[in-house]
């Protein structure tokens, strides 16, 4: 669907002067002509909600020729509007109400032209937003938390997703009776197979050469060669232990009867604890994923023993930890804690609860910080450049002197922030909240913001979007 851009910014300019108005009446008229969600809002802040409104609308209006970062701002919107308990249904009555209040306030410049451009940007608006509801609402897949530095997931046989532990304990689970064998008759490796068992292998065996032989008719030779390690590697990453020990071991063997008896190498490989060695090698390679997952249930849980322990030095070196192997700490729950320096540069961090917790000089660049509250936080002299920040509840919180610069802040939550001093060139602040923000000093530099959502803000001495640097006058709002 193409908009007329053109038509939705010169009809949106000529609302503006009257914005705070224009909010008051689209609610009067949503809860005049359809009663029925007026429950919705029992509990809202209808001022605070107006303003919600307006920003969105601005954020709307103004990414109107940049639908890249607009579409998935709409789709989180969506997601969001979820938890409000706002259905699909309810949609049509919103854009009713708000088409009823541009009526109002356009009175002779509502024309037929201006009424389809703006019910076919809501319509744009809302097809985005019931996705992202469809997103929210639909079942999430836990994926298993992987080290970046092993290639290939755990043997099939091993669950493939495991929640986090909230403890870990040494306990060993007590094997089935069926799986239990004499302590006596242990060996280094021992198995039995029996005919049943053999011929399902020899059976796997032939059809998978069967498979392999017809690929290789199929195509070019030197094709085959490049596909040949990365399929020795799959199948090493796939089998089970067992079979890669039988395995490693036969190979070792065949390896031994085919070299010289004179050469150094078959005195090596002669040894007679080399066979062993050979095959402790190859299953601590295979076992490295299993280690590797165990130290991140030990790391989890020393975590999750710090829940309402102010500081931990312990959990910050988890955390850290964690981080560097590429684990998620999407939904952290860490109200209070105190993380003063700790380097979580890139880390996932969405939906985090960090309320009141002391993030000073915290290393956050390129972290992702969606939806995250961080309400009341201390991050004074913090990194957070490129980070994601979208809808983030920033209230309150201490960001003086923080390093915001290329940040997504958009829909976020800054009213009453100290952002004193704060380095936030070039960053996304469309549709954020600056109630009560404290900017003095601040580098907007080139920020993506309009006059208007910085209008309720405290800027004296603060580099404006343009460069300019701001004076206060008579006139201005205090």
């Amino acid at each position: 669907m193409t908009l007329n851009i053109e038509i939705l910014e010169q009809s949106f300019e000529k609302v503006k002067p009257r914005a705070n108005e224009f909010a008051a009446s689209f609610y009067e008229n949503l809860f005049q002509a359809h009663p029925e969600v007026k429950p919705l809002f029992t509990k809202t802040d209808m001022k605070n909600q107006e303003k919600k409104l307006l920003n969105s609308l601005v954020l709307v209006v103004e990414n109107l020729r940049n639908p890249e970062a607009l579409s998935p701002v709409l789709k989180a919107l969506g997601g969001r509007h979820v938890g409000y308990g706002a259905i699909p249904k309810y949609y049509k009555p919103v854009g009713e109400a708000l088409l009823m209040t541009f009526e109002q306030y356009l009175a002779e410049d509502w024309t037929p032209e201006v009424k389809k451009a703006w019910l076919d940007a809501y319509r744009a608006i809302t097809t985005l937003m019931l996705k992202g509801a469809r997103e929210e609402s639909s079942p999430q897949v836990v994926e298993a938390q992987k080290p970046a530095i092993v290639p290939k997931p755990i043997p099939a046989e091993k669950p493939k997703t495991l929640a986090k532990p909230s403890t870990l304990t040494d306990e060993t689970p007590k094997e089935s009776p069926q799986f239990q064998t004499d302590p006596q008759k242990k060996a280094l490796i021992s198995m039995q197979l029996d005919e049943q068992i053999l011929k399902e292998i020899i059976n796997n065996f032939i059809a998978n050469y069967q498979k392999f032989q017809t690929k290789i008719s199929e195509q070019p030779l030197s094709e085959v060669l490049k596909q040949l390690p990365r399929k020795l590697i799959d199948a090493f990453w796939e089998a089970p232990v067992w079979l890669v020990a039988v395995g490693s071991a036969v190979i070792f063997t065949v390896v031994l009867v085919i070299v010289d008896d004179n050469s150094l190498l078959a005195e090596v490989l002669g040894a007679a604890d080399t066979i062993s060695l050979v095959v402790a090698l190859v299953l601590f390679i295979k076992e490295a994923p299993d280690r590797r997952k165990q130290f991140h249930y030990q790391a989890w849980s020393i975590v999750d023993a710090a829940q309402n322990v102010k500081v931990s030095y312990a959990r910050i070196l988890a955390l850290q930890d964690l981080n560097e192997d590429g684990v998620s700490l999407k939904g952290l729950d860490a109200p209070g804690a105190e993380l003063v320096d700790i380097n979580l540069s890139h880390a996932n961090l969405s939906k985090a609860n960090l309320i009141e917790s002391d993030l000073t000089n915290a290393n956050l660049s390129y972290a992702n910080l969606d939806n995250a509250n961080l309400s009341q936080a201390k991050l004074s002299g913090a990194n957070l450049s490129h980070a994601k920040l979208g809808f983030a509840h920033l209230n309150q919180a201490n960001l003086n002197s923080a390093n915001l610069s290329n940040a997504n802040l958009i829909c976020s939550d800054l009213s009453n922030a100290n952002l004193s001093g704060a380095n936030l060139k070039d960053a996304s602040l469309n549709g954020a909240n600056f109630e009560g923000a404290y900017l003095t000093g601040a580098n907007l530099k080139n920020a993506k913001v309009s006059d208007y959502e910085l209008s309720s803000a405290f800027r004296e001495g603060a580099i404006m979007p343009d460069g300019s640097k701001y004076k206060s006058s008579l006139s201005d709002r205090s």
